[in-house]
């Protein structure tokens, strides 16, 4: 079967590549990130209203290597420097990037239901 990737926001190659095409692999790194990434999302947008920039670290660091699989666009660089920088960033700087990463993933969220959707 081959998969349709009709998205926005995911780039699959990096999910095939480790998944060796196999699509019960990629069906099931679907699966886990629709259930992993939104809690992860609601208690990262929880640290950012309370201001506590060690979880937000934290919460990025943890969805990095899962994100990094689904090739989400202009991530990766972002988070990194959020992990680096968490401590000494204004503020408002650490709150604008880690709203465009919000944003980023909520898009992801749409399309990965969208390939599980369409093609399984």
């Amino acid at each position: 079967m081959d998969i349709h990737w009709n998205t926005t926001i995911i780039n699959p190659e990096e999910l095939i590549k480790i998944s060796r095409g196999d699509t019960s692999i990629v069906y099931k790194y679907l699966l886990q990130f629709q259930e992993l990434i939104p809690p992860r999302i609601e208690s990262l947008e929880e640290s950012l209203k309370v201001g506590d920039r060690k979880k937000t670290r934290q919460l990025l660091h943890q969805m990095s290597p899962q994100l990094q699989f689904f090739g989400i666009k202009d991530i990766v660089q972002p988070i990194r420097r959020l992990e680096l920088e968490y401590e000494t960033m204004p503020f408002e700087d650490l709150s604008s990037l880690v709203n465009n990463i919000l944003m980023k993933l909520h898009i992801a969220i749409k399309d990965v239901a969208f390939v599980l959707e369409e093609n399984f």
